[in-house]
């Protein structure tokens, strides 16, 4: 990142919201990117509305205005940043709706959320320059330069050995099952025990290994983008005990799977640095029922209208949900 430009990711929530629930016209002091990952919301950004579905991303800018409904059960994520004036006129510069992000800005953003849940050190600082990282990309799609260069992008193998390709392909179809080195070492014309070596030569570590990496690596993206929980995941992916897939799990992570769970429901959000910018409280603004809305009269939410919008701020009603 140049140094003259920086980023600083405040917080991080992944929020999951049921048809008609909505979150009335607010306005924050940052930056304010909205990622779904399924379902269809509309997204009123100023005066323009858009209708969102997967893959679609939002991006805010500060001080505008700006609400939500939800059409059907949406699930999103969303990131809350501040940066450097400079950096903020581009981001300015970019449209406000991508409707259909390509693959690699996805991996990005999901990767902010995996930075965010699974804290290894240096998690905040990974997570600016995942954002920066971001913001270049989204620069290139514009560019018609970028759009040949992609085109001659060639994808790396993990290795060039037809024998470690068929093996790596095996594992990759078979990862919810539960998987032998004998079996692995058969598809591939081996004997067991020197399967076991040539594997390790090639990709350096066992295939035991690899094949534990592998799962717990699809343990925690259906944690992190599903409604399964600890149990289900770990039978889906043919572990006979719970028990050994934790220990796994917390070995291979640092985090007990249900900690790790626990910090992506339940529209919990995840502060990543603490300071005035940061979202007071630990809930933001409320989501609420469009069928409620004409039943009741003016709540605090309302009294705290300005100009028909809402700054954001710390809110403390129990029963809300945060955005």
């Amino acid at each position: 990142m140049a140094m003259q430009e920086h980023i600083t990711v405040h917080r991080v929530v992944k929020t999951y919201k049921l048809a008609q629930q909505y979150v009335e016209p607010h306005t924050h002091k940052f930056f304010h990117f909205i990622y779904y990952f399924g379902g269809h919301a509309q997204v009123q950004v100023k005066e323009q509305m858009y209708t969102t579905g997967p893959d679609t991303l939002i991006m805010v800018p500060p001080d505008t205005v700006h609400s939500i409904i939800s059409l059907d059960i949406s699930t999103n994520f969303d990131i809350k940043f501040t940066c450097s004036p400079g950096l903020a006129r581009r981001i300015c510069t970019l449209p406000i709706c991508i409707q259909k992000v390509d693959e690699q800005a996805s991996g990005i953003l999901r990767s902010v959320l995996e930075e965010a849940v699974g804290q290894a050190p240096g998690y905040n600082e990974m997570a600016d320059l995942r954002i920066y990282e971001l913001i270049l990309v989204l620069e290139r799609m514009q560019s018609s330069k970028a759009m040949l260069w992609q085109k001659c992008e060639v994808p790396l193998r993990a290795s060039d050995n037809e024998h470690i390709c068929a093996a790596l392909n095996w594992i990759e179809e078979r990862l919810e099952t539960p998987l032998r080195v004998s079996d692995l070492a058969d598809h591939c014309g081996y004997s067991a025990n020197y399967f076991r070596l040539f594997f390790k030569e090639h990709m350096g570590v066992t295939p035991n290994t690899y094949i534990n990496q592998r799962k717990i690596s699809q343990a925690k993206k259906w944690m992190l983008y599903s409604d399964l929980n600890v149990t289900q995941i770990s039978e889906r992916l043919g572990y006979q005990s719970i028990h050994y897939f934790s220990r796994l799990f917390k070995k291979l992570t640092g985090l007990a799977p249900t900690e790790y769970i626990g910090r992506v429901r339940n529209n919990q959000p995840i502060n990543l640095v603490h300071n005035e910018n940061t979202p007071e409280g630990e809930f933001e603004l409320p989501v609420k029922n469009l069928s409620e809305r004409a039943s009741k009269g003016r709540t605090s939410t309302d009294q705290k209208r300005e100009g028909g919008r809402v700054h954001e701020g710390k809110n403390t009603s129990v029963g809300d949900r945060p955005l």
